[in-house]
């Protein structure tokens, strides 16, 4: 029969086997790791922001149907408006878009350093626990050691007993640390994953915020430009009432601010320089890009000539068909209905006041958005 005693080291190069099979397992399970995992990430859904986006965006649709020349004003400043909320709010969307896939892209750059972090530590832990099952297997313990626990008291039977285990709770550390870090790298990758996949869904949201905003911006400027034209008819009224009816020219010409106030942010389309100090100096109208040349205008103070013009009730004419509008005039007259009114305007004053107020460059006299002059000034025509 044999004595506790004499079984101790037998115990001992016992647990020095069990401890190279367990540290082979956990190298086996270590290295069987898949690095390469990956994480299923949904569908991002659609946020508020992106849903105001899309009423805004209806609206404004709707608003472009509202006529820019015969609607009221009211009309035509609450689909300006609307415009302009819908550009805001895609400009909004889109920088959104941006700084989420910037923010996505930096969490992804940060996983995938600390993944590269803990990917080190596994190797080093690998390694240590590598030596441990070949120092195990190659350097069994001698027979001193075995000697050694061979207790001849309680006291040494405690000593052995206290040893054991501590070294058993080292082992333990080890294979506890090695399976932490594989489970922190497992997670680490995931997490560089999903901050990549999530970069990608706010780029290509990005995108179509962009395209949007394309959209919208286009929306907009054709829908100025339908109110500047209405500009140039509204300034020109205003310039020729004020000499007739002060009030009701300070009405129209207020009404006409509001609209150019607007627009004035709104880019003009096909717009030229817009700068009124260009060498340019001609007052001749702008050629229509066909290759034609434009006429040179006469040199004078007036560039174009002036016909010959009468005014019948209030209504200026050429004096070639006075005489037809005034016997319209009398006829309506006599049947109770009284006409009187303005129609003419001069096309050298005209030039004159875009001079003065927008510029003296060809564009700035005849391209130029009457918005764009200091103060608004309709275009010559």
């Amino acid at each position: 029969m044999t004595s506790p005693r004499s079984a101790s080291p037998q115990r001992l190069q016992q647990r020095s086997w069990r401890w190279t099979a367990f540290a082979a397992l956990a190298l086996a399970g270590t290295f069987g790791m898949a690095i390469g995992s990956s994480l299923d990430v949904g569908a991002v859904a659609t946020d508020t922001r992106t849903q105001r986006s899309n009423v805004r965006s209806e609206q404004a649709k709707v608003a472009a149907k509202v006529n820019a020349l015969e609607s009221s004003q009211e009309q035509v400043m609450a689909a300006l408006q609307a415009m302009e909320e819908n550009v805001r709010g895609q400009q909004a969307v889109l920088s959104e878009a941006r700084r989420q896939a910037e923010v996505s892209a930096a969490e992804a750059a940060q996983a995938e350093r600390d993944a590269a972090q803990t990917t080190r530590d596994l190797d080093a832990l690998r390694a240590r626990v590598a030596k441990y099952a070949v120092k195990a297997y190659v350097e069994p313990p001698g027979e001193e050691l075995m000697r050694r626990f061979e207790a001849a008291s309680a006291q040494e039977d405690a000593t052995r007993n206290a040893f054991l285990n501590m070294q058993s709770r080292s082992d333990s550390d080890v294979i506890d640390q090695l399976r932490s870090t594989k489970a922190r790298l497992e997670e680490e990758l995931a997490r560089a994953q999903a901050a990549k996949s999530a970069a990608e869904t706010h780029a290509a949201e990005a995108e179509g915020a962009l395209q949007s905003l394309s959209v919208a911006q286009s929306q907009q400027q054709a829908y100025a430009s339908q109110v500047r034209q209405r500009l140039d008819e509204t300034l020109s009224d205003a310039a020729f009432l004020s000499r007739m009816d002060a009030e009701l020219g300070r009405q129209i010409a207020a009404e006409a601010a509001a609209l150019a106030k607007a627009v004035g942010g709104v880019p003009s389309s096909g717009s030229g320089s817009g700068s009124g100090s260009g060498s340019s100096n001609t007052t001749a109208p702008p050629s229509s890009g066909s290759g034609t040349t434009t006429t040179t205008p006469p040199s004078g103070n007036n560039p174009y000539p002036t016909p010959s013009l009468t005014t019948v009730n209030g209504i200026t004419v050429a004096s070639s068909v006075a005489d037809r509008v005034r016997g319209l005039m009398n006829a309506a007259a006599a049947d109770g209905i009284n006409l009187s009114g303005y129609g003419y305007r001069d096309f050298n004053a005209q030039i004159a006041l875009r001079r003065q107020n927008c510029g003296t460059t060809q564009y700035a006299i005849w391209e130029m958005p009457p918005d764009a002059c200091s103060p608004p000034t309709a275009r010559p025509g």
